[in-house]
């Protein structure tokens, strides 16, 4: 891999191509962004040109060390990255890094060790790695890989040199989305539009749920009136067809209810995610006030938070729904499942 190859990300590959530049590189880096964009790319492609024989501020993907790199057999590259079958990166993991950190490159200029998910480390094993984070020696180069950097150890973060990578321009990602995912223009720019800037989002978007069953949903809130609980059970049986993949599910809703809110307050369809559903944006937001589209985005954020510590979904898409079908706030919105 190669800086060259990355699309969206030119700032922070210019901050790592001047530090090896000018030799000023820092012992640490803390890769910080949202899921999806190229952070983990750009650190394989920096451990690449650290160790490029060619020298260059890019690798040159000829040497010996980057075939090495491509191969996934170079002898000073080193990813850490949780095991399926545990919670995080434990401590077991971090004393292999610092017995590999004592001894000097076998044929490299630098160990690289790039921890992906590092927001995922055990408080044992972070402050095993600050031990040699403050230690630091000259030919080692760690770099920390998350989109929640504030879920790292205060002091471990504040050893690195933060570089944030920020979501891709939405054309850049269609092409992507085009390149890799062998989708018509048409869906390329239906996902780009919905992806948040992130290809490992799209990746992971079910374009048939996308093209049919999202805009159901959408029809459902924006045609919904009189008889709010059955019509609440009938959208959350709808929701619940799609429990398997609740989170993107929740993520959709809330860009829908982000764009009744903008709808409403600007009338501007270029900041629009779901563009194609706009008679249906208009109708959502023309029955509801701006503050209380503003508390069901609210809602829909805790709901999240809910799926992610495993909550029962049926109770969190029963209390969704009814906060999404409300004239007003909810107990579900101020942060209380409904009893």
């Amino acid at each position: 891999m190669k800086f060259a190859e990355i699309i969206g990300q030119e700032r922070p590959i210019r901050v790592l191509q001047q530090a090896k530049r000018t030799g000023k590189l820092a012992h640490a880096y803390l890769f910080a962004g949202p899921p999806g964009v190229g952070k983990m790319t750009t650190a394989r492609a920096f451990a690449a040109a650290l160790n490029c024989l060619a020298g260059g501020e890019d690798a040159c993907g000829v040497c010996a060390s980057c075939h090495k790199m491509a191969q996934g057999n170079h002898p000073d590259y080193f990813e850490i990255s949780r095991d399926d079958e545990r919670t995080g990166i434990v401590i077991e993991q971090v004393r292999a890094v610092i017995k590999s950190a004592q001894r000097r490159p076998y044929e490299s200029r630098f160990q690289v060790f790039i921890f992906d998910q590092a927001e995922t480390m055990t408080t044992e094993a972070a402050n095993a790695l600050l031990k040699t984070l403050e230690e630091p020696t000259a030919d080692n180069v760690f770099v920390l890989v998350t989109p929640a950097p504030h879920q790292l150890l205060p002091t471990v973060a504040s050893r690195c040199q933060m570089v944030r990578f920020g979501p891709l321009a939405e054309e850049d990602l269609r092409r992507l989305i085009q390149e890799r995912m062998s989708l018509s223009d048409e869906d390329a720019t239906l996902v780009a539009a919905l992806a948040d800037g992130s290809l490992g989002r799209a990746e992971n978007m079910p374009l048939d749920f996308l093209k049919t069953t999202r805009l159901e949903i959408f029809t459902q809130l924006a045609e919904a009136d009189g008889d709010q609980p059955v019509q609440a059970l009938s959208l959350g049986a709808k929701l619940k067809e799609a429990a398997d993949d609740l989170r993107t599910v929740i993520e959709l809703l809330g860009g829908f209810v982000r764009d009744a809110a903008v709808w409403r307050s600007s009338g501007d369809a270029r900041r629009l995610r779901h563009r194609d559903a706009l008679p249906l944006i208009e109708r959502y937001a023309a029955g509801h006030e701006v503050k209380d589209l503003l508390g069901k985005i609210r809602a829909l954020v805790y709901a999240r938070r809910l799926v992610e510590r495993n909550v029962n979904k049926d109770a969190i898409v029963d209390g969704l729904c009814l906060e999404l079908l409300a004239a007003g706030p909810t107990t579900f919105a101020r942060g209380r499942l409904p009893r």
